[in-house]
């Protein structure tokens, strides 16, 4: 396998020296993303929030500032990313205003907890069955929650119907898990707009 490969690769899952700088990278992309994606949210400050693939941590800080009431927890499933994200948000993680765990969405884990909203950014593209996933992080959402899938697309040559495609294939998605109100949503953050698909749970 290449050094290009090997490194393509971090961005599903980052792991040791090559990990560190894949991190780097997705957050020097990441914080307009994020930004764009929970302003989209309205979210109150005594929400519980859910972020699935949490990577660099550029959100953690974003959403715990504006849930002074409620809590921020976040799942990654890498090691790197959560010690890199556990010493970032270190004095959050205390006052327990932010809880971080290695968890992987295919082997979606258990929470004791109901989340308002749910958020996931350039994660769901490397999920392998995303409709069961879905499913399962519906059954922890409180009735009228809100999920937000955003994808700005990486891969070579991609253009704005790209971002369409990955847009419309996403709403197929959390329909198929059982959401409602689906809502697509495109931003131009780099060569090719951002695609942010929004759901709700009613019921």
């Amino acid at each position: 396998m290449g050094m290009f490969k090997r490194f393509s690769l971090q961005f599903a899952r980052p792991e040791g020296y090559l990990g560190r700088v894949a991190g780097k990278l997705m957050a020097s992309t990441g914080v307009k993303n994020n930004e764009w994606t929970i302003s989209l949210f309205q979210i109150k400050r005594s929400d519980h929030v859910l972020e699935i693939g949490f990577g660099p941590s550029v959100a953690i800080d974003l959403v715990s500032n504006l849930i002074p009431n409620g809590q921020y927890v976040g799942i990654d499933y890498s090691d790197v990313m959560l010690q890199a994200a556990k010493k970032r948000n270190k004095q959050a993680i205390q006052e327990q205003r932010v809880k971080l765990q290695l968890a992987d969405v295919n082997q979606f884990p258990t929470f004791h907890q109901k989340f308002d909203k749910v958020f996931s950014v350039n994660s769901i593209i490397f999920w392998k069955e995303p409709i069961e996933s879905l499913k399962k992080i519906r059954q922890v959402m409180k009735p009228n929650g809100l999920i937000a899938l955003t994808v700005l697309p990486y891969t070579k040559g991609a253009t704005e119907e790209t971002s369409k495609e990955i847009g419309i294939e996403i709403s197929h998605f959390l329909t198929a898990a059982g959401f409602s109100q689906i809502q697509i949503e495109f931003k131009d953050i780099k060569h090719v707009p951002s695609v942010c698909v929004t759901g709700m749970n009613i019921g």
